[in-house]
C-alpha cells in the first residue's frame, strides 16, 4: 500500500490553512465593507434630508420674511468684513437652486464712523458651500455704482473698504481671506479713491470703475478698467492672474503671490504718475503710451516686457550718467533677473543675481536729431559664483556679436539693469 510523503502532508495542512485564513479574512472585509457601505449611504440621506429641509425653510420662511433678519444680516456680515456694515433695504428671491439676495444703500465704516464704502446696489447669489464653511460664500457678488476706499497705511498695509489686507502679519486679513474665497466678485460703474498715506500723495480719484474678480481655489484672476483725472492718462486697463500656494498660508498674503500683471496706459504723462509710483531712475519728462507685462514672483518683480510709444523724454539712467534727452522713443523693451528663491522680502535685486535685457525693433530719435534705425539685440549677464568668471552674451538679429568671459564687478551688471 501506497503511503504518501510527510512533506507532501506538510504541505497540503499548510495550503488548507492558508485558503481558511483567507476565507476568513474575505468574510471579515465582507462584513466590513457592508458596514461602511451602509454607514456612508445613511449619511447621503441624512445630509440629503437635511439639505431639502434647509431649502423649505429658506424658500417657505426664511426668504419671504428676509426683512425681518436685517439685523442679524448686518450683524454677520461687520463680524466677517471687521467693520460696521448697515443696509438700508433687502430683497430675496431664487435663482436656479441658489437663494438670491438684492441689498439697496449698504454702507461701510469703520472703527471711527468713516465711511469707507457706499454701495447703492448689491445683487448676491448665495452658494451652498456656505452651509459646510460656515460662512458666507457667494457663486456671484455684483456691485453697481459703489463709492470704494483703498489706501496704503503710513506701515505699508494695504486696505480695501477698510478690509486689511497686511503683508506683514501672517494671515494678511481674514477679510481679504474672504474676499478671495467668494467664486465671482463684479463692481460697475464705480468711483475709486486712492489714498497712499505711506507716500504723503494727493488722492488720486478714479472714476468708471470696472472690475472682475474671479477665484477658483488658489488661482485668481483680476481684470481692472478706469478713468484717471485726464492730466495722467486715458482710461487705463489693468488685468492679473496670480496663484498662491494650495495648503498652508493665505490668499490675501500677498508676499506667496505668483503670477504675472498686464497694464495698458494710452496717452498717459509719466512723469506726473511720479507722485503714486516710483521708478528705477531719474525721469522729469515724457508722454504716450505704455503696455506692459509683469511677472511677480513672491511679491518681487521678476521680469517685464514693455511695449513703447514715447515722445518728449527726458530722463538720467544713473546717478552719474549724463542726462538723456530723447525726441521719440518706440520699441519693444524686456527684461528678467535671477532671484534668489530663499529671499522673499519684495526688494528688487537689480540684476545682482544675473539678468537678460533685450530689444526688439528698438528705435529713438534724440533731441538733437541723431536717429538709431530699428534694432534688436538682446545681453545676458551671469555674475560670479563658485569660482567661475563672470560671463556676458550679446546677441543681435542675425548673428553673435560677443560671446566672451567678461570679469564685471557685480555692481556693474546691476547697473544696467
Amino acid at each position: 500500500m501506497h503511503n504518501p510523503e510527510p512533506q507532501s502532508i506538510r504541505e497540503g495542512q499548510l495550503l488548507a490553512a492558508r485558503w481558511r485564513r483567507l476565507r476568513a479574512g474575505y468574510r471579515y472585509a465582507n462584513v466590513a465593507s457592508r458596514h461602511v457601505l451602509g454607514f456612508a449611504v445613511k449619511l447621503v440621506l441624512l445630509v440629503y434630508f437635511v439639505l431639502a429641509v434647509l431649502f423649505l425653510v429658506l424658500r417657505y420662511v426664511v426668504l419671504p420674511n428676509i426683512d425681518y433678519y436685517k439685523g442679524d444680516i448686518e450683524r454677520l456680515a461687520s463680524r466677517v468684513l471687521g467693520n460696521e456694515v448697515s443696509i438700508a433695504r433687502i430683497y430675496a428671491s431664487w435663482r436656479g437652486l441658489h437663494p438670491h439676495l438684492f441689498l439697496g444703500d449698504v454702507a461701510l465704516r469703520d472703527a471711527r464712523g468713516r465711511p469707507l464704502l457706499a454701495l447703492p446696489s448689491v445683487s448676491a447669489t448665495l452658494s451652498w458651500w456656505s452651509v459646510f464653511a460656515f460662512e458666507p460664500r457667494f457663486e456671484s457678488l455684483e456691485v453697481i455704482r459703489p463709492v470704494l476706499d483703498v489706501r496704503r497705511g503710513a506701515d505699508g498695509s494695504l486696505a480695501v473698504a477698510g478690509v486689511r489686507l497686511d503683508r506683514h502679519e501672517q494671515g494678511g486679513g481674514s477679510g481679504g481671506d474672504w474676499i478671495f474665497r467668494q467664486r465671482e466678485i463684479v463692481v460697475r460703474e464705480g468711483r475709486l479713491h486712492w489714498t497712499d498715506e505711506l507716500r504723503g500723495a494727493p488722492v488720486l480719484p478714479l472714476q468708471d470703475v470696472n472690475l472682475v474678480l474671479r477665484n477658483r481655489w488658489n488661482a485668481h484672476r483680476f481684470a481692472l478698467t478706469a478713468t484717471p483725472p485726464a492730466a495722467l492718462s486715458q482710461p487705463l486697463d489693468v488685468r492679473a492672474y496670480f496663484i498662491h500656494p494650495r495648503f498652508g498660508g493665505h490668499a490675501a498674503d500677498m508676499t506667496r503671490w505668483k503670477g504675472e500683471l498686464y497694464a495698458d496706459l494710452r496717452e498717459t504723462d509719466l512723469a506726473a504718475w511720479r507722485k503714486y509710483i516710483d521708478y528705477p531712475f531719474e525721469l522729469t519728462q515724457g508722454k504716450g503710451s505704455v503696455r506692459a507685462w509683469l511677472t511677480l514672483d513672491q511679491a518681487r518683480l521678476a521680469g517685464f516686457t514693455a511695449d513703447l510709444g514715447l515722445a518728449g523724454v527726458s530722463a538720467r539712467l544713473g546717478r552719474d550718467l549724463p542726462r538723456l534727452e530723447l525726441a521719440r522713443v518706440s520699441g519693444r523693451l524686456a527684461a528678467r533677473e535671477a532671484l534668489l528663491p530663499d529671499k522673499a522680502d519684495g526688494k528688487p535685486t537689480f540684476g545682482a543675481n544675473g539678468y537678460t535685457v533685450s530689444l526688439a525693433d528698438f528705435s529713438l530719435v534724440t533731441g538733437d536729431g541723431v536717429v538709431l534705425p530699428p534694432a534688436t539685440l538682446s545681453e545676458t549677464w551671469r555674475p560670479a559664483r563658485d569660482g567661475k568668471p563672470g560671463r556676458g552674451k550679446t546677441r543681435q538679429r542675425g548673428g553673435l556679436v560677443t560671446d566672451a568671459d567678461t570679469r564685471y564687478p557685480n555692481e556693474i551688471g546691476g547697473k544696467l539693469i
